[in-house]
């Protein structure tokens, strides 16, 4: 496999976490759980998929927080109202620690930095905590899913992936 096969899916994360449009476009499970899965079948290597992985991450999360400390207030009214209340909730309710629990709730692991960035919490707390959040949101669905991917047929392991990246969808237009 080229450099590329590994570094894209880590900008992926990049990407998705980091910038207000990972609103939109989520995905991130999905990517973590497939990129496990064939790495469970060997068609990807585990290394260097994990290091990289977590750095997109872990840079995504710390673009997520700059740029909610650089345009605050401004951009923060922009997000969507139902997504800010549901941020500013696992906010109050788990405080610092929400960044551990942020990156398994797609929407949240995007609004969750830019909010804490805004708000003006500490840098160094914060790197420390988005780092372990980071460590366990990307290597541990990866390694889920490696594992899945030794032990299960693909017949088996594909489908259900699929049905976990629907769900969100599912659940979205159950509500409405």
């Amino acid at each position: 496999m080229n450099f590329w096969t590994y570094l894209l899916p880590a900008l992926v994360l990049f990407l998705e976490v980091g910038f207000p449009f990972g609103l939109f476009v989520p995905g991130g499970d999905t990517l973590l759980l497939a990129l496990g899965a064939l790495a469970g079948e060997g068609k990807l290597a585990l290394f260097p998929l994990l290091p990289l992985l977590f750095l997109g991450s872990y840079l995504g999360h710390g673009m997520g927080y700059g740029l909610g400390r650089i345009l605050g207030p401004k951009v923060l009214k922009r997000f969507p109202e139902k997504l800010k209340q549901q941020a500013t909730r696992l906010l109050n309710r788990f405080g610092p620690s929400a960044l551990l629990v942020a990156p398994f709730v797609p929407g949240l692991r995007t609004v969750v930095p830019f909010l804490l960035g805004a708000l003006g919490f500490p840098w160094l707390p914060y790197l420390a905590l988005t780092a372990l959040g980071s460590l366990l949101w990307s290597q541990g669905l990866v390694l889920l899913a490696y594992f899945l991917g030794e032990k299960l047929s693909p017949w088996l392991l594909w489908p259900a992936l699929l049905l976990l990246a629907l769900l969100p969808l599912l659940r979205r237009k159950g509500r409405a």
